[in-house]
């Protein structure tokens, strides 16, 4: 049953099943959402996520992806660690800290889905709260709720991840859709705490922990709000398209037409999302074959951009392949697995060539 106060509408997430979590998730875009929203996934684009909110298209079925199933099963732990790490300290800094019981803050589970009045359309579920504090804990935080019938008021959102040494180094250390997650989580704690922030902490397979201060702008808190409301309003709309269509007895091909005429403008790159058009829409007989339209100006560049950056890439594969093996070579004849550049970074080969030069 959810919990009422003030502006907040707080849903307990302790024995909630999955279905119920999935089906709250479906009402209302989630922090993970944002990164798609602002086109900073690359595995995912609006489009998609427009037809998975409406029930159209299932979501990428993750159950036995292992990034996913060791991200969650070492959160715990992430956020434990986090409490001991010095942003400005030495690398892992946290075990010594960890050891020696020289906590630095608490970051505290909050067993709940918090939704703003302020910000109906979002659904935040923050992985930890930061306190200074070092002696609070959970059930000080659910007493408080539950009993009290009073928030917290947090110093900071904590948001956990693990990540590959491929992904860390592709990324330079961060994921960019990480950030506005974060930014987003924050949003509805600026009642209580005007200068609330965000930390990220990322746990790498390479067994280092760091940590990330993530500080919402004046921008951020004008355009989360906005992005993710003009996409809840686009939803919104498509299900009463899909209400209609189905008291009239269309077919579910005819309501995905009539869909496609409100679904939000991709602008993204991600793979899927091609193969998503082509699968959901125009490998369909509702499209009829050669139906042409007229080209614009605009296709006409975009075709010529095209042709131009295939050749780009081309030659720059071409040179990428040269430059990895020269490097290869020069290890090989020089019987040596690291190239060490000093501050400027590492080329360094273990199960692959790894270039990490800044």
């Amino acid at each position: 049953m959810a919990i009422e106060i003030g502006n907040f509408i707080l849903i307990p997430t302790k024995n909630q099943s999955k279905e119920d979590w999935l089906s709250q998730r479906s009402l209302t875009v989630g922090g993970s959402d944002m990164g798609t929203l602002f086109n900073k996934n690359e595995y995912n684009s609006v489009t998609q996520l427009f037809y998975e909110k409406l029930g159209r298209i299932q979501p990428p079925d993750l159950s036995e992806n292992s990034a996913v199933h060791y991200g969650s099963s070492f959160e715990d732990v992430v956020l434990r660690d986090s409490q001991y790490l010095d942003l400005h300290g030495i690398d892992n800094n946290h075990i010594k800290n960890f050891n020696e019981g020289n906590k630095k803050a608490s970051h505290i589970p909050f067993p709940y889905m918090v939704i703003s009045k302020k910000f109906k359309q979002i659904t935040c579920n923050v992985d930890g709260l930061k306190f200074s504090d070092p002696s609070i804990t959970e059930q000080d935080l659910i007493d408080m709720v539950e009993k009290e019938g009073r928030m917290p008021i947090p110093e900071a959102i904590i948001e956990c991840k693990t990540m590959s040494e491929a992904s860390k180094d592709k990324w330079n250390g961060l994921n960019p859709s990480y950030p506005i997650q974060v930014k987003t989580y924050c949003l509805p704690f600026l009642e209580l705490n005007p200068k609330i922030y965000g930390e990220i902490y990322v746990f790498c397979y390479n067994q280092t922990l760091t940590g990330y201060r993530v500080d919402l702008e004046q921008s951020d808190k004008k355009m989360i709000p906005l992005v993710s409301k003009k996409f809840q309003n686009l939803v919104d709309k498509g299900r009463k398209i899909i209400e209609k269509g189905k008291s009239e007895g269309k077919s579910e091909d005819l309501i995905d037409e009539m869909l496609t005429q409100i679904h939000p403008e991709p602008n993204s790159s991600a793979v899927s999302l091609g193969s998503f058009l082509s699968d959901k829409f125009l490998r369909k007989q509702n499209i009829e074959k050669n139906e042409t339209i007229k080209g614009t100006k605009e296709d006409i560049e975009k075709g010529l951009r095209s042709g131009a950056i295939g050749k780009e890439i081309k030659a720059l594969n071409s040179e990428k392949t040269l430059i990895s093996n020269d490097f290869k070579n020069k290890l090989v004849t020089k019987k040596a697995r690291v190239i060490d550049c000093g501050d400027r970074g590492k080329i360094s080969y273990s199960k692959r060539l790894t270039i990490n030069i800044k």
